[in-house]
């Protein structure tokens, strides 16, 4: 009489066992995630590496824009294919995998071909678009796997945890945009957990207001105060990433997640693109002009957060 109850208890304590293994699993994660994207950065390793191997101006500007893109845009396209796996996390440990054969070409082009950058350009932008591109499959599964396993309340301390230790790591690692970047990005996030207990969306709102104010204090401020507008950019970049999963998460039907992520990111993906016309507004319009802009397109964006509802 009483094996099944006993039974009943054993089964409660290896799930939630198994939960607490997944949330430190998916935090451990993220944190190799933020090193490993340190020591990668497009904006400033993979572009100074690629100008002294003598890439043209045009292509060392486009290429943190290419790799988001590519990156994301696939997504939309693999979303139908990737729900209808019964096992997502098979396909994400598979394509992991081959994310590495990227950066091994990277790293097998730089001992081939170290005293040759005919050949070890291409060979370096080859292995870091195979990266992009199979960056970009792996991702819709993990999403998926995360969904799965982690329970909508915990979401929001899930991405908090993995970006306030990866953004100390990523600090440590001694990059100077992560020393800008990284001390009210990692240091925020603690205020956005707090908040994210009451609803991914104040988080939202709290991030676009922080983000419209930044391009407005731009243009007031004089040259020995503009360093605040980088720590409004920290603060308000770690309120939108962590708000904007949870929010995608949390709110996507099940049987729609991977379509709503896959849709999300791709469009992502093609907006990595505006970089190339900021800069072409700059030089066309001036920087005052572009700051209004940005804050023109913030204050849309604060206005739609505010539409959206609130999460179950």
């Amino acid at each position: 009489m009483w094996k099944g109850p006993r039974e009943g208890r054993s089964s409660i304590l290896t799930i939630l066992d198994l939960r607490e293994r997944n949330y430190r699993l998916a935090v451990l994660n993220g944190w190799l995630v933020w090193l490993g994207d340190t020591f990668l950065n497009p904006n400033i390793v993979l572009t100074s590496f690629a100008a002294k191997l003598g890439a043209p101006g045009a292509l060392i500007g486009l290429l943190p824009a290419l790799l988001q893109a590519g990156g994301m845009i696939p997504q939309a396209f693999l979303a139908p294919w990737v729900a209808r796996l019964p096992r997502k996390i098979v396909l994400y440990r598979k394509v992991a995998a081959l994310r590495l054969s990227g950066l091994a070409l990277m790293a097998l082009s730089a001992f081939l071909f170290g005293q040759n950058p005919s050949l070890l350009l291409p060979g370096f932008l080859l292995g870091l678009l195979l990266n992009a591109l199979f960056t970009g499959v792996s991702s819709l599964p993990f999403w998926e796997v995360v969904a799965k396993t982690t329970p909508q309340g915990r979401r929001a301390h899930l991405f908090s945890a993995r970006n306030l230790v990866g953004g100390l790591l990523a600090f440590l690692a001694g990059f100077l945009v992560r020393l800008l970047l990284a001390l009210p990005f990692t240091l925020s996030n603690l205020l956005w957990a707090r908040m994210a207990e009451r609803g991914s969306k104040g988080v939202l709102k709290a991030g676009a207001f922080l983000a419209l104010l930044a391009p407005l204090l731009a243009l007031l401020l004089p040259p020995g105060l503009f360093g605040l507008v980088f720590l409004l950019q920290g603060a308000y970049l770690a309120a939108l990433g962590l708000s904007t999963t949870t929010l995608l998460l949390n709110l996507a039907p099940p049987e729609e997640r991977s379509a709503a992520i896959g849709l999300a990111n791709t469009l992502a993906g093609l907006f990595a693109f505006s970089p190339v016309l900021g800069g072409y507004l700059a030089d066309r319009l001036g920087f005052p002009a572009l700051f209004l802009l940005a804050a023109g397109l913030y204050a849309l964006a604060l206005l739609l957060g505010r539409r959206l509802p609130e999460e179950g």
